[in-house]
């Protein structure tokens, strides 16, 4: 009977013990998680590129940048971030409670934009409602969409095998009446404008040397501002 008595409370203790262990576990998972599944609901990042492979995947390099990311209207701040352009994914680094690094990819389902490196980034619709991430350079009717990427390419040198990312490559396109059109140089671009802004677009590009294949960022953010003046004359 002793023994049995025994039993009973014993088993009561540890039931009890085991309710503060969760509840202390659960504590932990949501000091971990910032209690925004909205932010930190992507899947684990994974991605580890061949052995003895030359370069990497990311848009500018394996560091990760302080950046915002904007998710339903709400704007993260001072966050971690890379962005893989092999892949396609935008990445956040966080701490969990041990202090470990941990790599997560964020959901494109509601992220809308983000900003790192002091540059601006969207996600936008296609035609084909593929959506894909842009980096956007002006505001306004139009503006300049330029969908950066990288090839991962495989080499053959007397009997082995390594592998190289290729240089970041951009495709250009201007977004105009809510559509995504590509252009390869001066001539293809002002032909994606009216006609009758077309003269006045090509004397600019030709008045201030630009060429748009090879530009800064400024000077194509200051050619899309000066289009869209075009717009409320």
């Amino acid at each position: 009977m002793t023994f049995l008595f025994g039993t009973v409370i014993s088993f009561f203790l540890f039931f009890n013990m085991s309710g503060i262990s969760a509840q202390q576990f659960n504590i932990k998972v949501a000091d971990v998680y910032g209690l925004d599944p909205s932010l930190y609901n992507g899947r684990h990042y994974t991605f580890f590129p061949p052995q003895n492979t030359e370069g990497n995947q990311y848009f500018s390099g394996v560091r990760f940048e302080t950046g915002s990311v904007t998710i339903r209207g709400v704007t993260y701040n001072e966050l971690a971030l890379n962005y893989d352009i092999y892949n396609q994914y935008l990445i956040l680094e966080y701490k969990n409670n041990l202090g470990a690094a941990n790599l997560i990819i964020i959901s494109d389902a509601w992220l809308a934009s983000f900003s790192f490196k002091g540059l601006n980034f969207e996600i936008i619709s296609s035609q084909d409602t593929l959506k894909q991430i842009y980096q956007v350079l002006g505001e306004g009717p139009n503006r300049i969409l330029y969908f950066w990427k990288k090839n991962l390419n495989l080499e053959s040198i007397q009997g082995s095998k390594n592998h190289d990312f290729s240089s970041a490559r951009k495709e250009m396109n201007v977004y105009t009446g809510n559509q995504i059109l590509k252009y390869r140089n001066n001539k293809t671009f002002y032909s994606l404008f009216g006609s009758d802004k077309r003269i006045a677009i090509k004397d600019y590009l030709r008045k201030n040397h630009i060429n748009v294949k090879k530009a800064s960022d400024q000077k194509m953010t200051e050619l899309i501002l000066f289009c869209n003046t075009l717009y409320t004359k």
